[in-house]
């Protein structure tokens, strides 16, 4: 499970806390720079994985690795502070940020059942492994709907110069989550 593009949704809302309230903007900003690591992140143990032939022992630091990469992705997300008017989207994204990062811990305890492995991924046609992927979709349906709503500040470029419009209302937040694109159901 190619999980850049979800975690790219998974992480849009992250940031670092800071003494002052950070604006929509530096919150998003954030959200992607930490996005962006966690796909790094599993990019890089997916191509690793994929790279080596199919073993238990490898199957089983994989595993170790992905869960590494999602609580280190859960801490980040528990760090943040976010400002007002996003707290219901970062309280959401906490919530289907910990079910896919409980769907794995069931999935990882699925694997380190087998006694053997023969195929990358082959986890994946086990209960265990229907559930992740259906977590999956909705951290990428979250990732996708959270991007539209930053998408849509795009719209208060016609506020521009209203001078009695308060600043936090003509902010307008350019971030690529790189949520994956939704699949047609035909």
């Amino acid at each position: 499970m190619r999980v850049a593009g979800l975690l790219t949704a998974v992480a849009l809302l992250l940031t670092s806390c800071g003494s002052a309230e950070l604006t929509i903007t530096e919150y998003a900003e954030e959200v992607e720079t930490v996005v962006h690591e966690m796909a790094t992140r599993f990019e890089s143990l997916d191509t690793s994985w994929e790279a080596q032939s199919p073993s238990l022992a490898g199957a089983t630091e994989y595993w170790v690795g992905r869960l590494e990469i999602r609580e280190w992705f859960l801490d980040a997300i528990g760090q943040i502070d976010p400002p007002d008017g996003l707290t219901e989207m970062h309280d959401d994204s906490m919530a289907v940020f910990t079910r896919i990062t409980e769907a794995d811990e069931a999935l990882a305890a699925r694997v380190a059942t087998m006694t053997e492995v023969t195929e990358h991924r082959e986890w994946l046609a086990t209960p265990e492994g229907e559930a992740s992927l259906a977590v999956l979709e909705e951290v990428y349906a979250f990732c996708r709907s959270s991007q539209s709503e930053f998408d849509a500040t795009e719209d208060r470029a016609a506020l521009e110069g209203v001078a009695w419009v308060p600043p936090e209302m003509k902010e307008i937040v350019k971030v690529a989550f790189g949520c994956p694109p939704q699949e047609d159901s035909d």
